[in-house]
């Protein structure tokens, strides 16, 4: 998948210039990469994300449960329990606790096509990131899991990201 005439910042552009471009790029081929995936019947990283977390939920969960991470709100979610109950993988039930809410669950088949679609991803990051040295891939993962933390503490302290 490679593409002529990618964008390419000048070596000497400030860092968070070009961190923010190649997290942009990275982004994009992930993207790329899952629709690959997806042609294949699998679910898209979203998708995944979501009945992989409801499956480790261990139970019905509320539509709150998913308001976070990948999803911004609760209409999002609401937004994605709606595609994966019309493909059958997950369903709306009443809340035995309050009568004012719905619960989530998965169905038989979202837990076949989550395994499914988990295999294919993992199978995907095994061979694009094959090259990688245990080092670079220690350090990477360092790095990421303390960038992401840099982000979620600006985000709980109500900082200027809006994210």
């Amino acid at each position: 998948m490679k593409h002529v005439g990618k964008l390419q910042l000048p070596p000497d552009a400030p860092f968070e210039q070009q961190f923010f471009m190649l997290i942009t790029r990275i982004c994009r081929q992930l993207a790329l990469h899952a629709e690959h995936i997806k042609a294949d019947d699998s679910l898209s990283p979203p998708q995944l994300w979501f009945l992989k977390r409801l499956y480790d939920a261990g139970a019905p969960q509320p539509i709150s449960f998913f308001a976070d991470g990948v999803y911004s709100n609760r209409s999002n979610a609401s937004q994605m329990i709606d595609r994966l109950e019309a493909e059958g993988l997950v369903y709306r039930i009443n809340n035995p606790r309050d009568r004012r809410s719905v619960l989530v669950e998965l169905t038989d088949a979202g837990v076949e096509r989550m395994h499914h679609a988990e295999a294919s991803h993992m199978q995907l990051a095994r061979e694009l990131l094959a090259p990688l040295t245990e080092e670079e891939r220690a350090a990477a993962l360092s790095t990421f899991e303390r960038v992401l933390a840099l982000f979620e503490n600006d985000e709980d302290e109500g900082g200027i990201c809006g994210c």
